[in-house]
């Protein structure tokens, strides 16, 4: 694995840490950038923050990811904004509210189905006489970059695919709970 950026915390300290924005830009380009239609491009510094690109292939999917991924992200006083762009360069704007949980798996499914971490959707009730809740399922695959993590040999963020998705995408739309899930088949 590379490192794809160079920027550090820490390093005046003989510590090298990658900045948790630039952690951030990774997890979106190896979950949600490995699908062939999307490109998440480098962080953009402006005026103290960044800036993140996602070009996708496709209004369609361009406009679910758009709605689904989380925006802005904020590190303390650093925040992060991920523009959505379509494939003629336009900026996409998220669906609106209100959106009840079968259209939010719907735009999940669009978002992600060219995704090879990514199974299936499933919206069902989070328990006995609750709202449903929709449930994104992902391989029980890892995803692993270089990271400058200390507390691993090879100095590599891991995690699992679900865990990865969750970080990146919302939790939450329209008041429905979105839950990321493993696969339960082996």
């Amino acid at each position: 694995m590379e490192n794809e950026m160079s920027e550090k915390v820490g390093a005046e300290a003989g510590v090298q840490l990658s900045a948790p924005w630039v952690t951030y830009q990774n997890e979106l380009k190896y979950s949600i950038g490995q699908d062939p239609s999307v490109i998440v491009g480098p962080l953009i510094p402006t005026a103290g923050n960044y800036i993140i690109p996602v070009t996708v292939i496709g209004d369609a999917k361009a406009i679910a990811l758009a709605t689904l991924l989380k925006n802005p992200v904020e590190f303390g006083n650093v925040s992060i904004n991920v523009v959505v762009i379509n494939s003629e360069q336009e900026i996409v704007e998220p669906v609106p509210c209100p959106l009840g949980a079968f259209a939010i798996a719907g735009l999940v499914q669009q978002a992600l189905s060219d995704n090879p971490y990514y199974e299936d959707v499933v919206v069902k009730r989070q328990n006995m006489g609750g709202n449903n809740a929709v449930y994104p399922v992902f391989k029980p695959e890892v995803i692993q970059f270089y990271n400058d993590d200390i507390s691993n040999l090879c100095n590599n963020f891991t995690a699992v695919a679900s865990k990865v998705f969750e970080d990146v995408m919302k939790e939450s739309l329209c008041g429905v709970s979105i839950q990321y899930s493993t696969s339960c088949e082996e």
